[in-house]
């Protein structure tokens, strides 16, 4: 039964009325074109393995099935993370004493909010054009849709509805339940991130230790020690991906930057410098790699080295945007007081604020009170506020505070809503913030043991490859070399630790290249302060690269004269 409601509610969200149309436009339709590809790869496309149609088979089904749970979570994923938005918005603009018919209308210009505008255009549709009243869309409508938080709220909501409740006191008290419950969606959704931890490490040592005994194996066997190395880039590549998808699809998105037309100081800055360090990096790349008198991964680091300056001063605006974000809350709280005392007076109640200090927030709260002082556009005012604050937050909720002050809304109630609802996405954002952290050192560690196991397995087997030779030339002259003539292959692989060195290095620059945006994606920072990481982590290995192999030479002196006999051999 509970399937059945699940397979109806995805039926609904991908815009088929019932099984049957579902059934005839999308299964047998795809079904078909499916089909059809096999039979050609099968028997048009003889040239190709096997295995290959059968995989086209299997991914076109898979898809087929899978592509409609996916858009299905992906408007669950939509609502939830905008339920703040949305409540706070609903809260301020129903100060208003607003009606129901108003609201919705009102939800639904707001774009922003993604789903929740869409589905507050249907619920105003079909309460007013179909006439079936606001409480019974409410109810039908919370049925379909996929989040249950927003369901729960639309109940809620056509319960008041029903026995005629003020809309204002209502949504007033509903921003502690609303929030509480993202709240608790919100936490539940970091423990992916602790998950994330455990899975990754897990496979990464697992794929180490895998190479290390893939690296030796050649040794024994007909197999070449290049094709190892070659499916160790490609599985360490698809298990970066899987991590990057899993992320993507299962950690809260929650920017730290604003996305407007207005460019603030600290990206101006960034961009600025990707001028300066990009070209620089380039020419020292090239030149490291003409001279090549380094390892391959020391050439690689040395030459992207100049990129630390711009994830340092990437990082340097996130630290100057969690600064302004911690000012904020205090200060909408007392701008909604001001106008408030101020009878609605917003240039009045700006100017009376700035003999308080705010901090990083001094600055463009001057430059708008400069700016609606001079009479410019209200709307392009508060709009330039917001971007030149750089926080994608106080975009979002500032848009929200401005549009509610300017239709007529309670100041001081609506800077009380902003204000409380904000806190509480900077305490959620504290816990994130952790949990990345706990993340970021598993990354690191998990590259550290990576990198150590590769080159000391490719140590090992450069100095059985010696043996092996040595054992070749001398022949069985003696008992112990009668014994490791016996037991060393006819066809024992010639290690060449320039070639393993290099592809070893590749997965290292793999691993640090998706690790440090899988960073960025879970903290929701800068794409540009990733380059930090990148660099920290492609040094590592570079260390890791040129210390390891000297400090096993150390530990066993023998080896140098194994490695020259496998070199010259």
């Amino acid at each position: 039964m509970e399937l059945q409601k699940l397979l109806d509610k995805i039926i609904a969200n991908i815009g088929y009325k019932n099984f049957n149309e579902f059934f005839l436009k999308y299964i047998l339709p795809l079904t078909a074109v499916i089909l059809f590809f096999f039979f050609i790869a099968v028997f048009v496309l003889t040239m190709l393995p096997v295995a290959i149609p059968y995989l086209i088979l299997f991914a076109g089904l898979t898809f087929m099935f899978m592509y409609p749970y996916i858009q299905f979570e992906k408007k669950n994923s939509n609502i939830n993370e905008n339920m703040h938005l949305f409540i706070t918005y609903a809260g301020t603009i129903a100060t208003m004493d607003i009606n129901r018919h108003l609201l919705f209308l009102k939800v639904a210009e707001k774009k922003t909010l993604g789903e929740i505008a869409v589905i507050a255009e249907k619920v105003e549709y079909f309460a007013k054009r179909w006439n079936l009243g606001f409480a019974k869309t409410c109810r039908k409508i919370a049925e379909l849709i996929p989040s249950k938080m927003f369901g729960d709220f639309l109940d809620r909501l056509a319960i008041m509805l029903d026995f005629g409740e003020s809309l204002d006191t209502f949504l007033n008290d509903e921003q502690i339940a609303v929030m509480d419950d993202f709240a608790a969606s919100y936490k539940k959704s970091l423990e992916n991130l602790r998950t994330l931890q455990e899975i990754f490490m897990s496979l990464t040592m697992a794929l180490g230790f895998m190479m290390s005994i893939g690296l030796i194996l050649p040794l024994i066997s007909d197999t070449s020690i290049d094709v190892v190395v070659r499916y160790a880039v490609f599985a360490l590549l698809i298990l970066d991906i899987v991590v990057l998808v899993f992320v993507y699809a299962f950690i809260p998105s929650d920017k730290l930057f604003q996305n407007s037309d207005v460019v603030d100081a600290g990206s101006k800055l960034i961009n600025k410098w990707i001028l300066i360090c990009f070209p620089i990096s380039f020419l020292l790349l090239l030149t490291m790699f003409i001279f090549n008198f380094l390892p391959f991964l020391v050439n690689v680091a040395i030459g992207i080295t100049p990129l630390l300056a711009i994830g340092a001063i990437a990082q340097k605006a996130e630290d100057d945007i969690f600064t302004k974000d911690k000012a904020y809350s205090p200060f909408i709280r007392s701008f909604g007081s001001a106008i408030e005392i101020k009878s609605g007076a917003v240039v009045t109640a700006l100017r009376s604020l700035q003999v308080h200090d705010f901090g990083p927030l001094n600055q463009v709260a001057v430059e708008l009170y400069r700016r609606l002082k001079t009479g410019n556009n209200k709307y392009k005012s508060w709009e330039h506020f917001c971007a030149e604050s750089g926080s994608n937050l106080i975009y979002q909720f500032s848009q929200i505070f401005s549009e509610a002050i300017f239709l007529g809304g309670q100041p001081e109630q609506i800077g009380e809503i902003v204000s409380v609802n904000f806190l509480k996405l900077l305490s959620l954002r504290k816990l994130k913030l952790q949990l990345v952290s706990g993340l970021r050192g598993s990354f690191y560690g998990s590259l550290v043991g990576f990198s150590a196991a590769g080159y000391i397995s490719a140590q090992i087997a450069s100095m059985l490859s010696g043996l092996f030779s040595m054992t070749g030339a001398t022949g069985g002259d003696s008992l112990s070399g009668s014994v490791m003539q016996a037991i060393s292959p006819a066809t024992a692989a010639v290690v060449d630790m320039e070639v393993i060195t290099v592809y070893i290095g590749i997965m290292i620059i793999i691993h640090a290249i998706v690790s440090s945006i899988i960073l960025k994606i879970a903290d929701g920072g800068s794409i540009y302060a990733s380059l930090f990481d990148i660099v920290l982590m492609i040094w590592v290995g570079a260390i890791i690269s040129w210390v390891l192999p000297l400090a096993i030479k150390g530990f066993l002196p023998g080896m140098g004269e194994m490695m020259a006999v496998a070199a010259g051999s």
